[in-house]
């Protein structure tokens, strides 16, 4: 095998056929095929290719379709678009599709054609695909969010690449040290390690003055620092901020994916590991296992 996967369109075609197939037969856990699934691919596809991918080139592939299937749904959920009878596509302004592809990434490519495979992929995706960003219009107020495959590990694929993107960290100045003493209800001020060893100084009038006014700013700089790490901890993380995004990302009040939000999210630990989610996609399906597995827990 080479070190990446040739996903030609014979091969592309095939790999549909062999999903959906893994899919009707069950072998579909959560938004992926299960260990047996994958293994039933692999093998059926070598049989009938001599080609031996990895189950991580597969997932990859399974990845970018499943956008490729969200993002064609969502033109039929877009007002102001036409059809395009010869292309059998969506048509739009060449604006018009700069604008959708900078809201979904890749979503451009229907511009020349229609998605291929489509009765394979609404077997695959159809149940678990989100539909709540599907709904966006520009009424709406809200700017929604890019669909991004799911992280996986970085193999050589053809299709597409994957990116990570690094958050940098907030420095905080340092505040001088003051220390109390109990020696006649004194406050003694340490000024910088060049001063130890020495006599102190006669406190007079200006030393005093000049030392109040580092004190001041000391504390200055200490309550700026405080709060601005409460801001940053507190910052997206609040039930009101969580729950915007739970509706967003489809669990609209009356579903079970928003009311389990509305138990957990009660928690801060639990708002906090919503938030590391990149996806709508991704948010809507973990309330949906996080509402399957604590009703499995309650029974």
């Amino acid at each position: 095998m080479g070190d990446s996967a040739d996903w030609n369109e014979d091969n592309t075609a095939l790999v549909c056929e062999l999903f959906a197939e893994q899919v009707k037969a069950h072998n579909r856990s959560g938004t992926h095929l299960n260990k047996t699934g994958y293994k039933n691919v692999m093998d059926k596809f070598k049989e009938k290719t001599g080609l031996s991918y990895t189950k991580m080139q597969f997932k990859n592939k399974w990845d970018k379709m499943r956008i490729e299937y969200t993002n064609w749904k969502r033109l039929s959920k877009e007002t102001g678009l036409g059809w395009d009878t010869a292309k059998k596509t969506w048509s739009a302004t060449n604006e018009r599709w700069k604008n959708l592809n900078k809201q979904y990434k890749g979503i451009a490519k229907f511009k020349d054609g229609p998605l291929l495979h489509e009765e394979e992929k609404a077997i695959m995706y159809e149940d678990i695909r989100n539909t709540g960003d599907d709904h966006w219009a520009p009424s709406s107020g809200t700017t929604p969010q890019i669909l991004e495959g799911e992280t996986t590990e970085n193999t050589d694929d053809k299709d597409g690449d994957y990116e990570a993107n690094d958050d940098k960290d907030e420095d905080y100045e340092e505040c001088e040290e003051v220390s109390p003493t109990t020696a006649k209800g004194k406050r003694h001020v340490s000024v910088g390690r060049k001063d130890k060893g020495k006599k102190p100084r006669s406190l007079g009038g200006h030393w005093v003055q000049d030392q109040l006014s580092k004190l001041v700013t000391a504390s200055e700089k200490s309550t700026a620092s405080v709060e601005s790490l409460a801001r940053k901890e507190d910052n997206g993380c609040s039930i009101r901020d969580v729950m915007a995004l739970v509706k967003e990302c489809g669990a609209v009040p009356g579903t079970k994916e928003h009311f389990i939000a509305s138990q957990v999210f009660v928690k801060r630990a639990e708002r906090e590991m919503f938030m590391t989610l990149d996806t709508p996609e991704e948010r809507f399906n973990w309330l949906t296992m996080k509402h399957d597995w604590l009703t499995r827990m309650s029974h």
